[in-house]
Order: C-alpha cells, then sequence, then structure tokens
C-alpha cells in the first residue's frame, strides 16, 4: 500500500521477493523504485493528477506494465490498483502486482510451436513442388 504522495507503506513477502527488496527497503520509500525507467520519472504526476482531477486511469483497471528489480532488471507484470479512503480524508492505495513472466514465455512457446506445425504439415516442400511442376509439365507436353 501507498500513500498519497507514493511512499510505501506496506508491503508484503511476496513483494519482496519478486522485486528483490528487503521490507526495510521497501518502507517509506516511494513506489518509484519499482517502475520502469519510463513510468518511474512520471509516477508522481500520475498521482497528483489523479488526486486533483478523479479520473481514474490505473485505479479499478488491471494493466499490464514493466516493473523493476532491484538489481535493474525490468520484467512484465499485471498491476492492479484499488483505492481506499480513510475516516480522515486521505487516500491510501494497494496494488496487487502478478509477474507475467512465465505466462509470456509460455505463450512465445506456443507461437513457435504452432510456427513448426504449420510449416512441417501446411507449407509445401521444394521436393514436392518440383514434383508437381514436373508432372504439370509431363501431362502439358502429352
Amino acid at each position: 500500500s501507498i500513500d498519497q504522495t507514493g511512499t510505501i507503506l506496506v508491503v508484503n513477502d511476496a513483494a519482496c521477493a519478486m522485486f528483490g527488496y528487503s521490507r526495510e527497503e521497501f518502507i517509506n520509500n516511494n513506489i518509484s523504485m519499482i517502475c520502469n525507467e519510463k513510468d518511474s520519472q512520471s509516477h508522481d504526476k500520475y498521482m497528483e493528477r489523479y488526486l486533483r482531477t478523479g479520473k481514474r486511469r490505473v485505479i479499478g483497471i488491471k494493466r499490464p506494465l514493466v516493473a523493476r528489480r532491484k538489481d535493474g532488471s525490468e520484467f512484465h507484470v499485471e498491476l492492479g490498483v484499488s483505492e481506499v479512503n480513510l475516516p480522515d480524508g486521505k487516500k491510501v492505495f494497494c496494488g496487487y502486482v502478478r509477474d507475467r513472466t512465465q505466462e509470456r514465455l509460455d505463450k512465445q512457446m506456443i507461437r513457435r510451436r504452432d510456427a513448426v506445425i504449420k510449416d512441417e504439415f501446411f507449407t509445401p516442400k521444394k521436393e514436392d513442388v518440383r514434383g508437381a511442376m514436373k508432372r504439370n509439365l509431363e501431362r502439358a507436353t502429352q
């Protein structure tokens, strides 16, 4: 969970494992630490705009994006954010992150397999094409 300024308030063990930070490294730091480079530079502006306009672009919508681990490597995730209105009028945002790395690898493997199957069974082989041309030539000359 983060507050209205993007400061991390609560983090679970799964997030620590996914991003490579300890709980202590997360707490009281800005959420931009796990954003990709582009979003990291703009995250505070995104939050300010939402708090000013109330127009939702992320809240309540699952969306794919790229996140950044402690070691700097980037990976694909699905992000869901919900908003909690506190009694004092402040807002807290709870994020749910799902690592999509394996899903993307699985889809890539399926596409490759399908391409091999298509090539193997539906693309004429050179010898098949040559044989068909030879047969057509023989028929034409008879």
